[in-house]
């Protein structure tokens, strides 16, 4: 979601399903959102029995399952205050293939620049 100033915001999402006490049939879907504080309190996933109140499925929002580990290593450098130029010689690789990692980190991550990626990944 975008906030006022046009910028992405992480967000809360909860999903609570009410199933019919007559037939067990779902009845009604309600969907909460929630401005998150920061990304690793948006990035929770659980599926809860409220009926039971136990946990069926708990995972975390992982960077390193979205991210390449190349990927990983030139935001790490970026976020290190490295430029492109300096990261492909410490990792051996042509400024195009740097370039491309940037892109495809800011693509997959969908912010606007890699600073903010970095933030939203090592934070």
């Amino acid at each position: 979601m975008k906030d006022k100033n046009e910028e992405y915001c992480w967000l809360k999402h909860r999903m609570f399903y009410i199933y019919s006490p007559y037939n067990g049939r779902l009845r009604l879907a309600l969907c909460l959102y929630n401005i998150a504080l920061s990304p690793s309190s948006a990035s929770d996933f659980m599926i809860v029995n409220t009926i039971k109140g136990e946990v069926l499925v708990k995972d975390k929002l992982d960077y390193k399952n979205i991210l390449s580990p190349r990927e990983m290593e030139v935001l790490k450098f970026v976020g290190e205050g490295y430029a492109s130029k300096e990261i492909a010689d410490l990792l051996s690789i042509s400024i195009n293939t740097v370039n491309r990692h940037r892109q495809n980190i800011l693509e997959k991550l969908k912010v606007k620049n890699s600073i903010q990626a970095f933030k939203d990944s090592f934070y």
